[in-house]
């Protein structure tokens, strides 16, 4: 078939259009893994007949999938063949060779489904041989990446599992817990279902329980430090960031956050002065479903002067360079940063 998304791959699934061969993978592992199961329930019911249901998940033997392969249905129409997590790249020429070899023999009545629930993958650098794996299943089979949602939809789903929860949050407290805990959907749901069974049934809830409850990423607290820098929070600022080093933070990681966040703000405020919408910043600068950082941004930066942010990232430039050739201590090279930014954003306009 070719490459399709997620809701013509369920569609086709539902419609019992089966192809001979399944790639399913990316980077949302949660899609990934009920994906297939959908897949296989739908080919083989909810209890699989043994005869002819074989599952991979760690001992990857080649030639036993090549048996499994290969085998005629018994009790069932089809014989599916689940392999998962199958580290292809870390896979032996020869290994390779015969994989592709079982490919070009799969028979009409087999349905072999290569998943990928855990594996992590950089879907900007597949790798050699599973790229080969993918071009080759985009031919003779059907894939599909499954890739992490906008933040819109985030939300959306968070509202809805609340929902049938009986128990109610806000749009924009959804989106504070998604900012806490990153895109992924099985983090998300682990630290909602500890929200839904704090506040109980048709509870509400709210930024306080989240404060109170969420774990935060490591990430989202060095941008909550760039919030209290912009804020002329010093005290605040500097709490933070003695949390972040005793959560042993490396200052290459504070910093380069730091950064990011003052490129925003950068931005932001030249696109504001030039008249540019904040929607074709994020598309030229690339940043997907992180728009709604700019427009946080936006709100954020509104008492520190153009100046006084070129000056921040010129000192964020000057640290980052000493972390990386100077002999002192680091940690003292981002307090004095913090200090000199802190000092910056009360500054006006010449």
């Amino acid at each position: 078939m070719s490459e399709i998304n997620r809701k013509e791959l369920r569609q086709f699934i539902k419609s019992r259009k089966f192809d001979n061969i399944y790639l399913l993978y990316g980077e949302e592992k949660m899609y990934v893994k009920a994906d297939t199961e959908y897949l296989v329930t739908t080919l083989m019911g909810k209890e699989p007949p043994e005869f002819n249901y074989h599952e991979f998940t760690k001992d990857h033997n080649i030639q036993d999938i090549a048996v499994s392969v290969q085998i005629v249905p018994f009790v069932s129409e089809y014989n599916c063949v689940k392999v998962a997590d199958y580290d292809i790249n870390a896979a032996t020429k020869s290994e390779t060779e015969r994989l592709f070899d079982i490919l070009d023999n799969v028979p009409d009545s087999t349905v072999l489904i290569f998943t990928f629930p855990t594996l992590e993958q950089d879907l900007k650098k597949l790798g050699a041989n599973f790229s080969k794996l993918l071009g080759y299943v985009k031919k003779k089979g059907t894939a599909c990446a499954m890739n992490r949602d906008t933040d819109i939809s985030l939300s959306n789903q968070i509202i809805r599992w609340a929902d049938k929860r009986g128990i109610k949050i806000e749009r924009a407290d959804a989106y504070m817990l998604q900012e806490y805990v990153g895109f992924d959907l099985n983090t998300i749901k682990n630290e909602l279902d500890k929200l839904c069974n704090y506040v109980g049934d048709n509870g509400v809830i709210t930024s306080e329980h989240i404060e109170l409850l969420v774990s935060k990423r490591l990430e989202a607290n060095i941008f909550q430090l760039t919030d209290k820098i912009v804020e002329r929070k010093s005290s605040e600022a500097f709490n933070i960031l003695n949390a972040l080093f005793y959560r042993k933070a490396t200052p290459d990681e504070i910093v380069s956050i730091i950064s990011m966040s003052y490129l925003d703000f950068y931005r932001v405020r030249v696109a504001s002065e030039c008249g540019v919408p904040l929607s074709e910043v994020a598309k030229d600068f690339g940043y997907g479903r992180r728009e709604f950082v700019l427009k946080k941004a936006e709100q954020k930066i509104r008492r520190i002067s153009t100046s006084a942010l070129r000056e921040s990232i010129s000192e964020i430039t000057n640290t980052t360079a000493k972390l990386h050739s100077v002999s002192v201590d680091k940690r003292v090279l981002v307090e004095m940063l913090v200090a000199r930014l802190l000092i910056l954003a009360e500054k006006r306009e010449d």
